[in-house]
């Protein structure tokens, strides 16, 4: 396995799992960080490498050289993968600006990697004009069901895309086991699952024994409820055609988060039968703008 070079700094390829080399992941876990955001970057690089980035080229949709973009980028795991696939161009977005100017772009930097962050709101904020019609990729991973309203989001993050470009989304839809993010609570009632789908005159007592910081967006998930069929409407409403979808009772996401080897479980094939679009732990689509 050969190494490719960004900026002076060598980048093993994205696809080699050698164990006599290190990927990006593993190099980013011997640095000085926080152990969060070695977690955090883990999980999002190896989410990317052997789930997302295998789903568009099964769809043909991941071409040499493409512009990516990602809304709610957080530390860049995600877009680290994609930089180092070979992205022409690599833009995160985050309302955190202070994660990224602290924490993901010094982070990327110091490997080498050719990324741009800057913080930016996709539904408050207009869409600056360099960015319009540039990337032939957009990722929302985790980031729509906070968001409040899907439509302007999806219709905005359309502005962004070439004709034929697509955007993917996941997220955890409100109905499912933990789609409320009681965890974010961070007490034992946390752990319940379905515990958010009490009435809000019930689960506001939990929420407020719960973490502080976290309790404002507890509520506000409640507010949007964001449902996968919801997403899908959002789409077309936004001129957006249904590319791929799929759905997971356990999520790709949960071997890198909790470093154990849980499968992922994929119920996309059963999708026509009742609730499982709404209890699916993880609903995934890519939409495409027509060309």
């Amino acid at each position: 396995m050969g190494a490719q070079r960004y900026g002076g700094a060598p980048c093993y390829l994205w696809h080699s799992m050698s164990p006599l080399h290190l990927d990006l992941a593993d190099r980013v876990a011997q640095m000085d960080l926080h152990p969060r955001t070695i977690r955090n970057v883990r999980m999002q690089y190896r989410l990317a490498v052997h789930t997302l980035i295998p789903w568009l080229e099964q769809h043909g949709l991941l071409q040499p050289r493409a512009a990516v973009c990602e809304i709610g980028c957080a530390e860049g795991g995600v877009l680290a993968a994609f930089a180092e696939r070979g992205a022409s161009l690599t833009l995160g977005t985050d309302i955190q600006g202070a994660l990224l100017s602290q924490i993901s772009d010094p982070l990327w930097q110091s490997l080498g990697l050719p990324m741009e962050f800057t913080q930016h709101d996709v539904i408050y904020e207009d869409i600056p004009v360099e960015w319009r019609g540039r990337f032939s990729i957009v990722l929302l991973r985790d980031v729509i069901e906070h968001l409040d309203d899907p439509t302007i989001a999806l219709k905005n993050i359309a502005r962004l895309l070439t004709p034929g470009g697509v955007v993917v989304v996941t997220f955890p839809p409100y109905t499912s086991p933990f789609g409320g993010h009681q965890q974010l609570m961070g007490t034992k009632a946390g752990a319940l699952p379905f515990l958010h789908m009490l009435p809000w005159s019930i689960f506001s007592n939990f929420v407020r024994k719960g973490n502080p910081v976290n309790q404002e967006e507890l509520e506000r998930l409640h507010v949007i409820r964001c449902t996968a069929l919801g997403v899908i409407k959002a789409a077309k409403d936004a001129g957006l055609l249904v590319l791929g979808e799929r759905y997971f009772a356990l999520r790709p996401v949960f071997r890198w988060k909790y470093q154990r080897p849980i499968p992922s479980l994929e119920v996309t094939a059963i999708r026509s039968l009742p609730f499982v679009r709404s209890l699916a732990m993880e609903a995934a689509f890519i939409f495409q703008l027509p060309a």
